[in-house]
């Protein structure tokens, strides 16, 4: 069988070429090893090195830093560089970039990013489609309620609900007698568990500091300048002072317009992000068990 194959001219060129190509590794030995362990510096290197060490990538200013290095400065960023790119290469040559879960998250964190360079390739978008998206995303430009107001408290855990009511009522006619403002609030009551006043301050954490009914009651009063009240909350009862309230609304277009930009814009990234993996992916057979 094997003088056979001997014969065959196929068989007869692979082994010509195999010795021609183990006879000119071996002749060129030291070449092979030259170009192996060989370190090419210029300028390009160091200023990428330089660049990457400053976490900056400025080339304008890393030209310039580099130009005023006097010689024993330049030898030692040299110096430096040759560590690096040595200690790089005899890592490689262990192969020790082999299953390093954190080397596999650094290079897919790379692909990642260099996916996101295909936005530069993006069509600008226009004042329509920003209106479009402005359209379909409306309820994420929405503005919460907000309410302004300070409180006086009568606490009902020490006490029963009903003489919390009445020592807040009894107080209501005094405050409205003597015309005591916003910032006199503290003067009266009792210490309440949050803020004394309430600035600016939307629905969902007014309820959560007084409870529902409460937050309803903030937002169903007129702003007058006056005390209000007995009002019920979760920890007693209150007389209220508010200065203003405004009910939840969704802004014009013309209002949030810089927000909907910078919100299409992520999401026009996030889609060529998207669509330049997948074609990625589309280059791969995938097998499942």
């Amino acid at each position: 069988m094997i003088k056979k194959l001997s014969k065959e001219p196929l068989v007869q060129f692979l082994v010509i070429a195999l010795v021609l190509f183990g006879g000119e590794r071996w002749i060129n030995a030291e070449d092979y090893a030259y170009d192996q362990y060989r370190i090419d510096i210029g300028d390009p290197q160091l200023l990428q090195f330089m660049q990457q060490r400053a976490k900056t990538f400025k080339p304008d200013q890393a030209v310039a830093a580099l130009a005023r290095l006097n010689p024993q400065a330049r030898q030692r960023l040299i110096d430096d560089y040759v560590r690096e790119e040595v200690l790089f290469r005899e890592a490689m040559a262990l192969s020790l970039d082999s299953n390093d879960p954190i080397i596999r998250r650094r290079l897919i964190q790379k692909m990642d990013y260099l996916a996101q360079g295909f936005y530069d390739q993006a069509a600008a978008l226009t004042e329509e489609d920003l209106r479009r998206y402005y359209k379909h995303n409306q309820q994420d430009y929405k503005k919460a309620a907000e309410a302004t107001f300070t409180h006086v408290f009568f606490s009902s855990q020490n006490r029963s609900s009903a003489e919390a009511q009445a020592l807040a009522a009894a107080l209501l006619k005094q405050l409205n007698a003597n015309d005591v403002p916003f910032e006199h609030a503290s003067r009266y009551g009792e210490r309440f568990l949050y803020n004394r006043n309430y600035v600016n301050r939307q629905d969902d954490e007014i309820a959560s500091h007084f409870g529902a009914s409460f937050q309803q009651q903030v937002f169903a009063f007129d702003s007058a300048q006056q005390w209000q009240g007995p009002i019920e909350s979760d920890h007693g009862w209150h007389l209220l002072l508010l200065v203003k309230n405004s009910a939840a609304y969704i802004p014009a277009f013309e209002q949030v317009s810089a927000a909907v930009l910078a919100d299409k814009q992520r999401q026009q990234q996030r889609d060529i992000k998207r669509q330049a993996i997948d074609k990625l992916v589309a280059k791969y057979q995938i097998e499942t068990e």
